[in-house]
């Protein structure tokens, strides 16, 4: 670390370095926030033609027994017929979903006569004039009712032409069911509502609607939302750490340069004990970790699983622990013996990263990177797409670097030759199709 002068120096420059990582860390924070309510001011529709797994709205007959009946002192010369349509929104996007309201344009000539969990916002068209009302047809008034209606004994019947519409606009009390609509990791959020109609055949088309809503994603939700509420407690902490070393260095030079010799040696100490065991695998694990992730890019993978794979590779040989050294160190073919005992590294490694709750496909990748696409890899005997696929595309980068290094029983393959091995194995010992990608990128794999 240096003389005590040197220390001052290192504290200050760390100081500077901790400001500009501050400063950044707001304007990221800042572009991610402006992202998010981009994503939260987004005005969303749903109809009944539009393909979605976020959010989903269907608009149906309850379908029960007492769903349906007739009705016949509304008028004199007709019977009219009386049904119950349940809607059901349904949110599975992770995200609160506010803001929401459907409409309901009529096709065919009936009557409104009860809606709940909810207000509706009619809209008649009589001799070409638009009246519209709000009205909670569980709570109303009939001296307020501004629209056409009668009343056929106790019921209202408010009458709805083609060409008419409805808005369902849901509850908004703190108690409501329905707005704002939940949805996490563990269950998707539903809201239930529903309407009572009259019409003469006693079926009515409702298939012509359209949901408005707005998701609403937390700013310490996701990837980046979960990485800021890491990284400004850790800025901090980092801060009061190097504010209290600071302090102490500047009432305690002498005694802080002794002790900072005795950490220097400790670390050089661990480096090479950490280095006298890992001469070949921790260069191995980056590249294949490399060779993997470019194969998943190849893919078509999002970021986020490049970025599994990537991590999963540069753990996948962490079971070498369990390996005895003259093994690892071997510079000649391994015997079969060498064989067994070099495969427990699998079950091992597995084992050792099994509760990384951050990466759970980390366990798969050390435990499957040897498994064979033809079932005769080990530990298990896996095969096809039994194999999780980070595994799957770890063996092939795993292969690559040994084949493409040079071996003290062996010279490295060629290019001509790794890429004819690999076609020799596709289908046996590597899944077809990621040695087809592979083989598209092999030329340029190294760059």
């Amino acid at each position: 670390m240096g003389s005590p002068e040197n220390i001052k120096t290192l504290i200050k420059r760390t100081f500077i370095v901790l400001g500009i990582a501050f400063a950044i860390i707001i304007i990221s924070f800042v572009f991610h926030v402006i992202q998010i309510n981009k994503f939260n001011q987004q005005e969303r529709y749903y109809t009944s033609d539009t393909v979605s797994m976020d959010v989903t709205a269907d608009i149906h007959p309850r379908g029960m027994l007492t769903d349906s009946w007739e009705k016949n002192d509304a008028f004199e010369d007709m019977i009219i017929n009386g049904k119950i349509y349940e809607a059901v929104i349904t949110n599975n996007s992770k995200c609160l979903l506010s803001d929401w309201q459907l409409r309901v344009n009529i096709k065919e000539s009936c009557w409104i006569n009860n809606a709940w969990n909810g207000t509706v916002e009619i809209h008649q068209f009589v001799d070409g004039q638009e009246k519209s009302q709000t009205i909670d047809l569980r709570d109303y008034n009939i001296g307020d009712i501004s629209l056409d209606y009668q009343l056929a004994g106790q019921d209202l019947l408010i009458p709805l032409n083609s060409g008419d519409y409805i808005i369902y606009w849901p509850y908004t009390g703190n108690d409501s069911g329905e707005v704002p609509l939940k949805s996490t990791n563990e269950y998707s959020g539903q809201a239930y509502i529903g309407l009572i109609l009259y019409s003469i055949s006693g079926d009515n088309d409702l298939s012509d609607y359209v949901m408005t809503y707005h998701l609403n994603q937390s700013y310490f939700s996701g990837t980046f939302g979960t990485l800021f509420l890491i990284i400004i407690p850790a800025w901090i902490l980092i801060m009061l750490v190097f504010a209290v070393i600071a302090w102490i260095v500047i009432g305690f030079e002498s005694t802080m340069y002794y002790q900072s010799q005795i950490i220097d040696d400790m670390f050089s100490i661990c480096s090479k004990l950490a280095d006298e065991k890992d001469y070949y695998h921790k260069d191995h694990s980056n590249r294949v970790a490399k060779y993997a992730k470019k194969i998943a890019e190849a893919m078509g993978m999002d970021k986020q699983d490049c970025n599994v794979v990537y991590y999963g590779a540069l753990l996948h040989n962490i079971g070498n622990y369990a390996v005895p050294e003259r093994i690892l160190g071997k510079s000649s073919k391994l015997t079969e013996e060498d064989e067994k005992i070099i495969q427990v590294h699998t079950m091992k490694g597995a084992k050792l990263v099994e509760d990384v709750k951050s990466m759970p496909q980390a366990s798969s990748a050390t435990l499957y990177h040897h498994e064979r696409f033809d079932g005769t890899g080990y530990p298990t005997g896996k095969k096809g797409e039994e194999i999780p696929l980070i595994a799957r595309i770890i063996s092939v980068a795993d292969a690559y670097d040994d084949i493409s290094r040079d071996r003290e029983y062996r010279k490295k393959y060629t290019l001509d030759e790794m890429k004819t091995f690999f076609k020799e194995k596709s289908g046996t010992w590597y899944d077809p199709f990621i040695i087809d990608v592979f083989l598209k990128i092999i030329d340029s794999i190294e760059e």
